[in-house]
């Protein structure tokens, strides 16, 4: 007969048998033994630069139902290098010069039980050996594309009547923008003259959009109407520069060329397509900034538009500006601001938001003495007052809110020489909350530091024509030579590209226009260096003009009210702060 317990008869009367406690009399249920669980181990992945070595720490995402201690058992190479115990972490060697996807298995215990799991590493190149694997194949690309000239005897000089010489017609809408190899975040506006050229025959996959502004004075995009750039080229030259523009690596990514590294090239391609007797009559003012732009920055994609020129489209409206026509109740001067107002917001809409600009590169500005040139070029008579001139400047802000006001946008504008309040009023103005205003100087050591921060010393000289208008001008950019010859230059200097972009080499002569996309080019690379994972929003913008200007110079031979503490004074390329430096394509 079996013992019940008092307490387990108790419980039975429970409606819950399994509330009530086993009770300690000898026939209670005797508790289960303890059965240790095998540890789980994970598949783990790891990235590796070639010729490198890592740590890694397997058994972070390993696990143990019985939270028993894990520990590393045994590691078995499988492919790319060799994998080594190291403070319960495996210690994983790439074998010499391997890339690609690497592995190892390994083995974990709990001190009875044991697992195991493998660990996938992709082994690629580092950036710098990319770099030097992308120039390598680029120089031999060079090399064949020389011989190939050598070998078939190609003049297209001499001989014009050979097939490689054949005249092809490029069109701007043939090529294509080739938004995989940019950066979103990096879209530069570019106000300017003659550099359709370069944009169509070679940097084609880098232009997002290209603008014309029509008779009515509202702007067209290209491929949108009967606006579309095109040139005769020799077949080579067409064929020769879309394979640089188009240039993919042994990955096949389609990749930026520096034009420095086509140097070799420019020789061949010069004798077979001399600019002078082919081009040069294509390029004009915008060719410098917008060939600066595309150089120095291999991640921005540019659109391209015309400074527009509103005093032209509406001749009769500005040579007669007081007269209020019969049908009108404004003045014809009132009508010609409005008329710009209705344009600027067009512009922005079709534009800066459509084409999600970020940055403005704006090399040029207008005057009082803008007003006069045009009023003498299309009205015929003699001025009108002061104050009407200054009225007609006037009208044209609307357009200037637009360019420098807008939200999220940074505008870079070059300044004038010999700025007065008088002359310069629409630039001068300090009201433009998303714009800096840029001058140039140059010396061959400016001594500037990073920040160019200079302390009860005298920063580098202005020539006489900027120092007269430093007041106003917001950051002066050093150009690094002399611009008499033979021409000397240190270092670093403002280099000029080739329109053909198969070189570049020291810009022999200054001026502010070609200061602005120098440090447009040093704002992106502040973004990028500093705020990389933000969007550029005014808060940003503020960030990096503060970077640009820091409040922390005292300059001794300037008057405070000049530049109230700002370091204005500025060398961004002697500390090669451009994103063509940052990237490794230059050293």
């Amino acid at each position: 007969m079996m013992y019940v317990s008092t307490k387990l008869i108790g419980c039975m009367l429970m409606t819950q048998l399994l509330a009530c406690g086993s009770g300690s009399g000898s026939g209670g249920t005797k508790p289960e033994p303890i059965v240790n669980q095998a540890p789980v181990a994970s598949d783990d992945a790891a990235n590796l630069f070639k010729d490198q070595q890592i740590d890694i720490d397997v058994l972070a995402n390993d696990t143990d139902a019985d939270k028993d201690e894990l520990s590393i058992t045994a590691v078995t190479a499988i492919k790319g290098g060799t994998p080594s115990i190291n403070n319960n972490k495996v210690l994983f060697i790439a074998e010499p010069g391997f890339t690609g996807a690497a592995q190892f298995s390994y083995t974990i215990s709990d001190g009875s039980k044991t697992a195991n799991a493998s660990v996938n590493i992709t082994i690629s190149l580092s950036p710098a050996d990319k770099m030097t694997e992308l120039k390598a194949q680029v120089d031999s690309f060079i090399a064949d594309t020389i011989a190939n000239i050598n070998e078939q005897a190609i003049d297209c000089v001499t001989y014009p009547e050979q097939p490689q010489c054949e005249l092809v017609l490029v069109k701007f809408s043939d090529g294509q923008f080739d938004a995989t190899k940019m950066d979103p975040m990096q879209t530069i506006l570019i106000l300017d003259e003659g550099f359709e050229f370069s944009a169509t025959v070679r940097y084609r996959s880098r232009v997002k959009a290209a603008f014309t502004q029509l008779d009515s004075g509202f702007y067209q995009q290209a491929e949108q109407g009967s606006y579309d750039p095109q040139y005769n080229l020799p077949k080579i030259i067409k064929e020769t520069l879309q394979q640089i523009d188009q240039f993919s690596d042994k990955d096949n990514k389609k990749v930026f060329i520096p034009a420095a590294w086509l140097a070799q090239l420019k020789p061949d391609i010069e004798r077979l397509y001399p600019a002078q007797d082919n081009y040069t009559q294509y390029l004009d003012h915008g060719k410098m900034p917008f060939l600066y732009l595309l150089e120095h920055n291999p991640k921005a994609e540019l659109v391209i538009a015309p400074i527009p020129d509103f005093y032209k489209q509406k001749t009769e409206l500005f040579c007669q500006p007081e007269i209020i026509e019969m049908d009108q109740t404004e003045s014809n001067l009132v009508r010609l601001r409005q008329y710009i107002a209705t344009i600027a917001d067009k512009f922005k809409a079709d534009i800066i938001n459509d084409q999600s600009i970020d940055y403005i590169n704006y090399s040029a500005g207008h005057t009082l003495n803008t007003v006069k040139s045009r009023w003498t070029k299309y009205c015929k008579k003699d001025l009108p007052n002061e104050e009407t001139l200054q009225a007609l400047l006037g009208a044209l802000r609307p357009f200037y809110e637009i360019l420098m006001n807008s939200d999220n946008v940074f505008s870079l504008q070059s300044s004038q020489i010999n700025m007065t309040m008088t002359n310069n009023a629409l630039d001068i103005d300090k009201s433009y909350h998303n714009r800096l205003l840029i001058g140039d100087f140059t010396t061959l050591d400016s001594k500037l530091t990073l920040n160019g921060i200079v302390e009860n010393e005298a920063p580098p000289e202005l020539y006489a024509n900027r120092d007269n208008s430093k007041q106003w001008i917001d950051l002066f950019i050093n150009f690094g030579i002399i611009e008499t010859r033979p021409f000397p230059f240190n270092d670093t200097p403002v280099m000029n590209t080739h329109p053909l972009g198969l070189n570049y080499l020291p810009i022999s002569n200054m001026q502010p226009s070609w200061a602005t996309p120098v440090a447009l080019s040093w704002a992106i690379n502040i973004k990028n260096t500093h705020f990389v994972d933000e969007p550029l929003d005014n808060n940003i913008i503020e960030q990096i003009k503060a970077k640009m200007t820091p409040e922390l110079c005292s300059y001794s031979n300037w008057d405070i009210a000049d530049y109230y503490g700002k370091c204005k004074m500025q060398d961004p390329l002697l500390h090669r702060q451009h994103e063509v430096y940052r990237l490794g394509y230059l050293e």
